[in-house]
């Protein structure tokens, strides 16, 4: 199917609200019976927050729906407890009332692998830019990390596991930032922003959240990422530098100790270790081996260092 043209609303009425309700569910919570929201009787996903938020459809030209997002003021009180706790929303202090939560920003499944989600990206961060909020925050899947981090979006603060037991990467837009979005020809560049107007609400995010500032390795080149694994794995040492290559499309994680990366039967991608422990079924796993999700539950038994990249294997 091609998207090179399609129709961008805001859902402002309640008829066309059901419709990004109804969309979230087919598409995607069907299949996840643990999500919050989901409501299998009506086939439809709602939280509380909706009622507070902006919803946004992107149709086709016979008016067939093929994407949805949702912008949420990050200062909202209904919003889940364990977004407050997995986004550590306190942490932004007086930076809350310019920060947004995008949420929910779900593809059709036809068109999942087109430039359209990118675009529903950057639309959203248009919108928010423009409605006087500066920040953006998300989380997402360990193997969509990288994608949004090429996209111009930074790891913030530690990921996590929800009530239903998922891991969940929180990531974080600084969407005045130029610069970053050119070093990585992310589509966010065209924002075309002010550099030096804006530049007091980059600082003000980098001196609150130091973290921002480690350079994902899509931003590397191929012999940087070499390196810098390196220094935190020997093992890959004697690696093929074609590992390298597709470990630089890939994303790097700090995982807490007993976090729980993968449960048992759910795919979360394709994890290398670093360094640090993982469990997976009865055996131990260690720095420069593979681990394949799915199967079994993988969890961290110390802090641990990995890579979620699409790769195969079970060793460098």
């Amino acid at each position: 199917m091609q998207t090179s043209a399609f129709v961008w609303e805001e859902a402002r009425d309640a008829q066309s609200r059901e419709e990004v309700y109804h969309f979230r569910y087919e598409q995607y919570f069907a299949r996840h019976e643990y999500l919050p929201g989901t409501d299998h009787a009506a086939r439809r996903v709602w939280l509380p927050h909706d009622d507070a938020s902006w919803h946004f459809l992107a149709r086709a030209s016979d008016g067939k729906v093929l994407a949805v997002g949702t912008a949420t003021p990050a200062s909202e009180p209904s919003l889940l407890a364990e977004w407050i706790q997995l986004l550590d929303l306190p942490r932004l202090g007086a930076m809350l009332p310019r920060t947004t939560i995008i949420s929910r920003t779900i593809i059709a499944q036809g068109v999942r692998h087109s430039a359209l989600f990118g675009d529903i990206c950057l639309r959203l961060a248009r919108f928010f830019l423009d409605s006087g909020y500066h920040y953006a925050l998300h989380y997402c899947t360990p193997r969509m990390v990288a994608m949004y981090e090429r996209l111009g979006y930074r790891q913030y603060g530690q990921g996590g596991n929800l009530k239903a037991g998922v891991f969940r990467v929180p990531m974080f837009l600084v969407a005045d930032d130029m610069r970053w979005f050119t070093r990585l020809r992310s589509p966010f560049r065209v924002l075309n922003r002010d550099l030096d107007a804006n530049r007091h609400w980059i600082d003000k995010a980098f001196a609150l959240c130091p973290e921002l500032t480690q350079a994902p390795l899509c931003s590397l080149s191929e012999a940087d990422v070499a390196a810098y694994l390196h220094t935190l794995c020997p093992a890959l040492k004697t690696a093929a530098s074609s590992l390298f290559r597709t470990l630089r499309r890939g994303s790097l994680l700090n995982v807490p100790a007993g976090a729980v990366l993968a449960p048992q039967g759910i795919d979360e991608g394709t994890f290398l270790l670093l360094s640090g422990k993982l469990s997976c079924d009865s055996r131990f796993v260690t720095p420069g081996s593979f681990v394949q999700t799915g199967g079994y539950v993988v969890r961290a038994e110390n802090h641990a260092c990995v890579v979620c990249a699409k790769t195969k294997g079970s060793s460098p």
